[in-house]
């Protein structure tokens, strides 16, 4: 069996650096999405790939290199405060020629996809939030394609002190073509389209043709793809055995532990914070933290304030009548008084020492309480009046 392969990465039209890194020679092929902020996306993606390959060229299992590389990033993390927080995914193939066997292994959400016969396979399974949800029964494939949370990832290689791949074997026939990519493929470009690219392009005119549509659709998000075929010496034989090969069904996952079997539970995704792509800076994060809850507090404080000054009121002349006032006197930051009741009554028509009071301003505890004051008043004037009336 022949192998011929190219690879790409770009990084879009909207980014401003490119933390994908792939590998690819032949028989090892690796696709890694990093993130983690401004430098350790790179960090991340760079260390696992490297040390991934290094792992596996040493003659270690591929899980052993994987948990190598998982390793590696927490510690550079550990080292550095800038990286920290700092992941990537990590998808990778070993494709053996001799014996038409491909070993997946994968870690969030960057994707293995199989075309034989023009049917377009996805090998992997995503690490994501929305997808366990999916897997759960909670919500629809339609519903997780336009789901706010649908790239906050699981399982990422550089996040937990352990890190569990998936594996999948993958029987191999004459024709067959591998893809490796990262999600700012499949994020623009359609299964239709990538199996329609695939089906009818030789490895390198197919990585440019996916990476170039990608980028027309939008190219929101760092693009890397990597195209293996494999093929007989000779092409006719090929073509006979394509003819004579059934189609394959969707290869069997080798689960490493029975927690990846189950579905029937509500996932819980790593913190959003260690796991979603973003170009935002952590310092950037805790400043936008520190000013939302400033806010809140802001907030409470005024709303407290408010709640004080409404069940406040007041007596107060308003020229030479008694009014009655909600608010307190004077006023608290922008909450002015306001009058709710101009009373009837005049304010030289009260008793001297109750009229010195009004003038300051009388505090009560309610509306009904302001009335009865002034009505109190009121009537002392005129039981005073009476009774001078009386002695004169």
């Amino acid at each position: 069996m022949r192998i011929t392969y190219a690879a790409k990465t770009d990084p879009g039209r909207v980014r401003a650096q490119n933390q994908d890194r792939l590998y690819a020679d032949g028989s090892l092929f690796i696709v890694a999405d990093g993130m983690g902020g401004h430098a350790g996306g790179n960090v991340a993606a760079e260390v696992a790939v490297t040390e991934t390959v290094a792992s596996l060229k040493a003659g270690n299992e591929p899980e052993r290199a994987i948990q190598t590389a998982n390793r590696s990033i927490l510690e550079r993390a550990a080292s550095e405060v800038a990286l920290e927080g700092m992941g990537t995914t990590l998808t990778m193939a070993l494709v053996d020629a001799n014996e038409s066997m491909a070993d997946v292994f994968n870690v969030g959400d960057s994707r293995a996809y199989l075309l034989r016969t023009g049917q377009l396979i996805q090998l992997t399974n995503d690490h994501t939030f929305v997808q366990e949800l999916v897997d759960a029964g909670s919500i629809t494939h339609e519903q997780a394609a336009t789901h706010r949370a649908r790239h906050v990832l699981t399982r990422v290689v550089g996040v937990a002190t352990e890190v569990e791949p998936d594996h999948f074997r993958v029987p191999l026939q004459y024709g067959d073509v591998l893809l490796l990519c990262s999600d700012g493929l499949i994020n623009e470009v359609s299964n239709v389209e990538i199996a329609q690219v695939l089906a009818s392009r030789l490895p390198d005119e197919a990585s440019e043709t996916l990476v170039r549509m990608a980028n027309q659709h939008g190219g929101n998000d760092n693009i890397t793809v990597v195209v293996v075929r494999l093929d007989h010496p000779d092409r006719e034989a090929v073509l006979l055995a394509e003819e004579a090969q059934p189609s394959m069904a969707a290869p069997e996952v080798i689960p490493r532990s029975e927690r990846s079997l189950k579905t029937n539970r509500i996932p819980s995704p790593l913190p959003t914070h260690m796991t979603e792509r973003s170009a935002i800076s952590r310092p950037l994060v805790r400043a936008t933290m520190f000013l939302f809850l400033l806010a809140i507090f802001a907030g409470v404080v005024v709303l407290a304030i408010d709640i004080y000054v409404q069940h406040s009121y007041f007596v107060a002349a308003l020229g030479n009548r008694v009014a009655i006032y909600q608010g307190r006197p004077g006023g608290v930051l922008w909450f002015n008084p306001h009058v709710v009741d101009l009373t009837g009554v005049r304010l030289d028509r009260l008793a001297q020492g109750v009229r010195t009071q009004i003038q300051h301003g009388i505090s009560e505890g309610s509306l009904a309480q302001a009335k009865q004051f002034v009505y109190n008043a009121k009537r002392q004037f005129q039981a005073t009046t009476v009774a001078f009336g009386g002695l004169g």
